[in-house]
């Protein structure tokens, strides 16, 4: 399933990779993308991957994400690539975590399970008073943090729903808004501008993410901190990012950055240099990563749909997601149910 600008739900593609050991222990992955766009993932899951992953030790999770990127590094570091060694990466870190009785977050290291949320609304299309009431919603939810989105046809529609929403919200709420690569870069300088007085906690994607010196001469503004990170997919992405000093809130998305195993590398290139770390997405395998960074800052939620296929979802209490204490990732799947929804 997948949310459209206007916050309508619609459909999403999701593949899912299961590997089995010797033993009989297993692990799940999965990862996410738009409709339509699973099929190419999944045959590379279960076709190419292969050779990488058969009667390999499960625990040499580090060799085996080197071999599948370095084997298929012409069709794309990052892409469609990404998003497949993701499903397959987040599989062993959970068998990983099954086989040894472990939470994953705690196998990663263990910083903190209480990770603070936000609610990342889907509302770019909303009537205000719809808009507003779902910003209220959140609150409601047990949510302290919420973002909008921008990216309306004029820069003055889009800072009037910013004010309405700061005014709507109690004083305590943290607003956050995301542009979702709206703009070009003196569209951005405006809108940062008229954007000050409205203390966000920051702005997303203002611009397109491969425009690294852009986010360097925005954010050498001062006027708004700014995050990106959910459409950079490989580490040296970020690494250019970082470096030109254009984020102050890195956002990885390891469904779509190749898992677990990058995730965490972008999380201690950020903690390196002095920046938070908070994800993009998939929040019940974030909340993990998060609990084991300690420069983890905000845990994004996006409820898609997913909750409903899990036995124990993730919930939010006063601000705060915690990481469950289940062995690996914790997720258990209604595998009837999802069957359901299988193609073909």
């Amino acid at each position: 399933m997948e949310a459209s600008a206007a916050g309508v739900m619609t459909a999403f593609d999701m593949v899912t990779a299961r590997i089995t050991d010797s033993d009989g222990a297993s692990g799940v992955g999965y990862t996410v993308m738009h409709e339509g766009q699973g099929g190419p993932i999944a045959a590379m899951c279960d076709g190419s991957f292969r050779s990488s992953i058969e009667g390999r030790d499960p625990d040499l999770i580090e060799a085996i994400w080197r071999d599948i990127y370095k084997r298929h590094h012409y069709a794309g570091r990052g892409g469609a690539t990404g998003f497949a060694m993701a499903a397959v990466d987040v599989a062993l870190w959970d068998l990983k975590g099954n086989r040894l009785g472990s939470p994953l977050w705690r196998l990663l290291g263990g910083a903190n399970p209480s990770v603070r949320a936000y609610a990342g609304n889907i509302d770019l299309n909303f009537p205000v008073d719809e808009l507003l009431a779902g910003g209220m919603a959140s609150v409601e939810a047990g949510f302290r943090s919420v973002k909008m989105r921008l990216g309306r046809p004029t820069l003055r529609e889009d800072i009037a729903r910013v004010e309405a929403m700061r005014n709507h919200l109690p004083d305590e709420i943290e607003l956050m808004a995301d542009a979702n690569e709206a703009w070009r870069v003196e569209q951005a300088m405006r809108a940062m501008t008229q954007l000050q007085p409205f203390d966000l906690v920051w702005l997303e994607e203002p611009i397109a993410p491969d425009n690294t010196a852009g986010y360097a001469h925005l954010r050498a503004m001062g006027k708004v901190p700014l995050a990106a990170g959910e459409n950079h997919h490989t580490l040296a992405e970020f690494a250019a990012l970082i470096g030109a000093g254009g984020v102050d809130f890195p956002e990885p998305d390891l469904t779509t950055c190749g898992g677990v195993t990058p995730f965490m590398k972008v999380a201690r290139l950020a903690e390196a240099n002095g920046l938070p770390v908070m994800s993009h997405g998939a929040h019940d395998l974030h909340i993990h990563l998060l609990a084991a960074a300690p420069n983890a800052a905000y845990l994004e939620w996006h409820a898609f749909g997913l909750d409903q296929f899990m036995a124990d979802p993730l919930t939010v209490q006063d601000g705060y997601a915690r990481a469950p204490d289940r062995p690996g990732h914790g997720i258990a799947f209604d595998w009837d149910a999802l069957a359901a929804h299988r193609p073909g």
